[in-house]
């Protein structure tokens, strides 16, 4: 899979290697002559096995790029907590460093949405590392949990306009499949940038 910061990069990528298939959205729409949009239902019902995919969004791609090259990024999710968080502690221990969890926003704004999970995902930080040795989480972290626990989902889609706005674009059942809890145990990680086209390149652990 590979991720475009832009749908114009996105679509000279496709026409220098037309075997890939363009999928994204913008503004909950899918991105006219792209061969999917963004839906996580929609994709749970594809068998794209063997198929290189571009992906752009208005915002979640967007996160990657903001994140440092040399950093090691992982996308995470309410549907991958408990693996992407394994993950994180496993590559922070091989590295010595540190843990941030950086939320896309919505249109470079806050969004609710994103900070309540990362404070789930601060509080499953918690619960696979403080047993063994405990854990400095800044101010930030511990708002999203306060956060997390003022709107713990499904609460937090009566309250979120980024999930509203999904449901208004006539997709209500993704906001709710997204929020269900460690699903998945695919962790996708940035693990270069393709030369030809400046896309990042990602593998799922």
């Amino acid at each position: 899979m590979f991720v475009a910061s832009t749908v114009k990069q996105a679509r000279e990528a496709a026409q220098k290697n037309p075997g890939r298939l363009l999928c994204g959205e913008r503004n909950v729409q899918p991105v006219p002559g792209f061969d999917y949009g963004n839906s996580p239902v929609q994709f749970s019902q594809l068998d794209l096995a063997g198929r290189e995919l571009v992906m752009t969004t208005t915002n979640g791609t967007k996160a990657f790029y903001a994140c440092p090259e040399d950093s090691k990024r992982l996308a995470g999710s309410f549907y991958n907590a408990e693996a992407v968080i394994a993950m994180a502690l496993a590559l922070a221990k091989q590295h010595n460093s540190t843990i941030s969890l950086v939320c896309s926003g919505e249109f470079d704004y806050f969004a609710l949405d994103d900070a309540v999970c990362a404070g789930y995902l601060a509080l499953e930080l918690q619960r696979q590392q403080g047993h063994v040795t405990p854990l400095h989480l800044d101010e930030s972290a511990m708002a999203a949990i306060a956060l997390y626990e003022a709107f713990k989902p499904p609460k937090v889609i009566d309250f979120s306009d980024s999930a509203q706005s999904v449901i208004r674009g006539g997709l209500p059942d993704d906001p709710p499949f997204c929020m269900r809890k460690s699903v998945s145990q695919s962790v996708p990680m940035v693990v270069g940038k393709e030369g030809e086209t400046g896309l990042l390149m990602i593998e799922r652990g």
